[in-house]
This record gives C-alpha cells, sequence and structure tokens, in this order.
C-alpha cells in the first residue's frame, strides 16, 4: 500500500533537507516533471529523475547548516499536495539565508511525478548557495 501524499511529500522534503539522494530517489518517479524557481524568479523545467537529482546535486547544500521545516500541507486535489517550508540555512561565512518554498506536487502510488517548487525570494536564495558553492 502507497504511502499517502502529505507523507509522500514530507519524506521528500526532508530528503532534500540532508541532501540524501537515495532518499530523494525512492520517492520520484522516474519521469518526474520539476518545475524549479529560478534566479530570474521563473522557473526552469527539469524532465526525469536522474536529470533532477543531478540539478539537485550540483548544488553543494552540504557546505553550511541547513534546516527545511514543512510548516502546513493542503491536498487541493485527490493525489495532489502543497507543501509550504521555511528554509534556514548558515555558511561558514557567517552568511544566512531565511526564505520560504511553496512544492506543490502530483503524487501517485507513493511516487511524486510533477513537483512545483516556488520560492519567496529566488534570487536571495540562487545568491547564498553561488557563494556557499563557490566558497
Amino acid at each position: 500500500m502507497a504511502a499517502d501524499p502529505a507523507s509522500t511529500v514530507r519524506d521528500f522534503v526532508a530528503a532534500f533537507a540532508v541532501a540524501d539522494a537515495a532518499a530523494m530517489a525512492t520517492v520520484l518517479d522516474e519521469g518526474v516533471v520539476a518545475h524549479i524557481t529560478n534566479a530570474a524568479g521563473g522557473s526552469d523545467c527539469i524532465e526525469g529523475r536522474d536529470e533532477l537529482l543531478g540539478r539537485i546535486g550540483s548544488v553543494d547544500y552540504g557546505a553550511a547548516e541547513l534546516t527545511i521545516k514543512v510548516t502546513n500541507t493542503v491536498e487541493p486535489a485527490p493525489g495532489q499536495v502543497l507543501a509550504m517550508a521555511e528554509v534556514h540555512a548558515s555558511a561558514p561565512s557567517g552568511d544566512k539565508l531565511h526564505n520560504f518554498a511553496g512544492h506543490l506536487c502530483s503524487v501517485e502510488d507513493g511516487r511524486i511525478t510533477e513537483w512545483w517548487m516556488v520560492e519567496a525570494l529566488p534570487a536571495e536564495s540562487d545568491r547564498f548557495w553561488a557563494a556557499v558553492t563557490a566558497g
């Protein structure tokens, strides 16, 4: 029996927060389509689990203390979950990030088939992670 959709999304966000690619892979459909906020406030479309995990892995999230807390979830339609999350990160340089993100996911049989991620402050997030990765 598949996990309920909200638990699947919470598991994904928790795995993302600790950069656990194996755990993320268990809840991502092989053909997942992701729409991720970019620095300009638009979104980039990434197709396929391997491509998405490669994109996530291109940022060194482990180079900062990162916490992501899902603060609320709602299910606007069967198999669809909207999760709101609060993001805190601290770099070794002392730089800090405080942001919010919405994750709208379609879930089938315990796997995310589509993911829309929208950040409140995309340019600030991009600046922070670029500095941490370069750092």
